[in-house]
């Protein structure tokens, strides 16, 4: 069960690398009528409230059920996922969206530079603090997962910040 979830996720990720680069491109391109802008302008707060809500969730579930053990800054992604979980719930209940959006997107760049580190540390950058897998820490590059190549669970964490940041920034241009 584990090996299927682990592929659809890398596969979800993936997919939304593909989106992320094609929306990008269709937005750079001035029209008048830009679905992409127009829609996800629209529902960007439900999407990234629904990303930050599977990713706690997934978290969780590798961590809890799987038994992952999750590395210092692994910890720290969740610091700043956590709570967009809940409080983007809210405020797509409230349809309370300015500060809403203005929070989540600050943890999200906080949480994504995280990721990018944990992202460097498996191409050589070097380890600070607590990652190098000593007697208290897992290590920061230990792989859990690694699909397609390149995906890995701190990808899919660097994924899943900056779909939040590209869905909220387009819902605050919208708004």
């Amino acid at each position: 069960m584990t090996e299927i979830i682990n592929k659809l996720l890398s596969l979800g990720t993936l997919l939304s690398h593909i989106f992320l680069i094609i929306a990008i491109i269709l937005l750079l391109i001035k029209k008048e009528k830009n679905f992409i802008k127009d829609f996800f302008g629209k529902h960007g707060l439900l999407f990234a409230w629904l990303i930050a809500l599977f990713s706690a969730v997934l978290s969780l579930y590798y961590s809890e059920i799987v038994g992952f053990e999750p590395c210092s800054l692994c910890w720290w992604q969740r610091v700043f996922i956590y709570p967009q979980a809940i409080f983007l719930g809210i405020a797509y209940f409230k349809k309370e969206f300015q500060h809403s959006s203005l929070y989540a997107i600050v943890l999200s760049i906080i949480g994504g530079v995280i990721g990018i580190y944990q992202n460097a540390l498996y191409y050589g950058a070097p380890q600070i603090g607590a990652c190098d897998g000593s007697a208290t820490a897992v290590s920061c590059t230990k792989l859990y997962i690694l699909e397609f190549g390149y995906i890995t669970i701190p990808i899919m964490s660097l994924t899943a910040f900056l779909l939040i940041i590209f869905f909220l920034n387009l819902a605050r241009k919208s708004k």
